[in-house]
């Protein structure tokens, strides 16, 4: 059994390993908000679509998933009364990459709403106290720019995903970096230390923002999509490496206060200030894009925690989010060229100064 506590506010117990969750590994511990097990089967026989079974007569709904192929594919239950518990079959349990991201990170983002704190899509870096959070669409390049203000005396605190609470905090979420096939050929960082072998560069061409939309078009028919990402990345896993592995040595905060957002965007060199109302659109729009891949919005009717439907709990999102970006400065970074780091070095100096 693996246990996590991830800043003494969510405790997840799994019965597999969850790779993204490994520096949150902790000691076993009492009343885990989130049970995840393995099970031989949800259901069984021949489906001639995929599948989603509520309780939709109970409080906590109690959900069962499956798809064409039955016990063979991907198939999972959650219970959502009490503790959280998810119970996946075998097909889950050997890609845990999928098991992670495309079922548990959900739950969790959802949990965190409940619990009074945002899992919000952004990278978060910090210069001498001042924090500052990237946003951007998947391939943008924000991994380079993490990189590159690493190597240029920033700390790290995540890359993907950051947790944040009001007024100005921020709390490391240190995933496993994707290194893209962008950052293989941008950052000499990651070239020096080993990664730029043809294997990774498949892998990276495989797990592309292309290759993701094609996956999440293929999602709107009626094909077994969960099962297809679960085979496709147990035998091409996605190019992810912890930031130690890429950087060598490197300093992660626990946490900082955050003074600064960024969204990176194509076209132009320029960066923009905007107000507080544009940078909520555009971080609640980053953030769903990264949780939507299926079986997301199918589940979304039957989420339930602590007696709040996805409704409540996504309002409650948006207000903290509001008071968040209320005490920070907020800027578009526009770049051709994906020079970002050049960019919010000056931003981050200027802060400190």
């Amino acid at each position: 059994m693996y246990y996590y506590c991830i800043h003494g506010i969510a405790r997840v117990q799994s019965q597999v390993a969850l790779y993204e969750l490994e520096y949150f590994e902790c000691k076993e511990f009492s009343n885990p908000d989130i049970i995840v097990s393995v099970t031989s089967s949800i259901t069984s026989g021949i489906h001639l679509r995929r599948s989603l079974i509520a309780d939709e007569y109970a409080v906590y709904h109690k959900i069962k998933y499956t798809e064409h192929f039955g016990s063979l594919g991907a198939q999972f239950s959650i219970d959502f009364s009490g503790p959280i518990k998810i119970s996946i079959n075998g097909v889950i349990a050997r890609s845990r990459h999928v098991l992670y991201v495309n079922l548990l990170e959900p739950i969790v983002r959802f949990l965190m709403i409940s619990k009074g704190y945002v899992l919000l899509h952004a990278a978060c870096i910090d210069m001498n106290g001042h924090g500052i959070l990237l946003s951007a669409p998947p391939d943008t390049g924000k991994t380079t720019a993490v990189l590159k203000s690493l190597k240029h005396g920033f700390s790290f605190l995540s890359d993907d995903m950051t947790i944040i609470s009001p007024p100005k905090t921020a709390m490391c979420f240190p995933k496993p970096l994707t290194i893209s096939s962008h950052t293989l050929k941008t950052t000499t960082i990651v070239s020096s230390n080993g990664f730029n072998g043809i294997g990774i560069k498949i892998r990276s061409l495989v797990h592309s923002r292309e290759g993701r939309e094609s996956m999440r078009k293929l999602g709107n028919h009626n094909v077994p999509i969960f099962t297809f990402n679960a085979v496709g990345q147990t035998l091409i896993r996605p190019p992810k490496f912890k930031i130690e592995d890429v950087m060598g040595s490197v300093k992660i905060l626990d946490r900082t206060n955050v003074e600064t957002l960024c969204f990176l965007q194509l076209g132009g060199e320029e960066a923009v200030n905007i107000p507080v109302e544009t940078a909520l659109a555009n971080a609640i729009e980053n953030s769903d894009d990264a949780f939507l891949f299926p079986p997301y919005e199918e589940l979304l009717e039957y989420i339930n925690i602590g007696g709040k439907s996805v409704k409540i709990l996504l309002e409650e999102e948006r207000e903290m989010l509001g008071k968040f970006l209320q005490g920070i400065s907020c800027y578009i970074l526009r770049s051709s060229s994906r020079s970002w780091y050049h960019m919010v070095d000056p931003i981050a100096h200027k802060a400190v100064v």
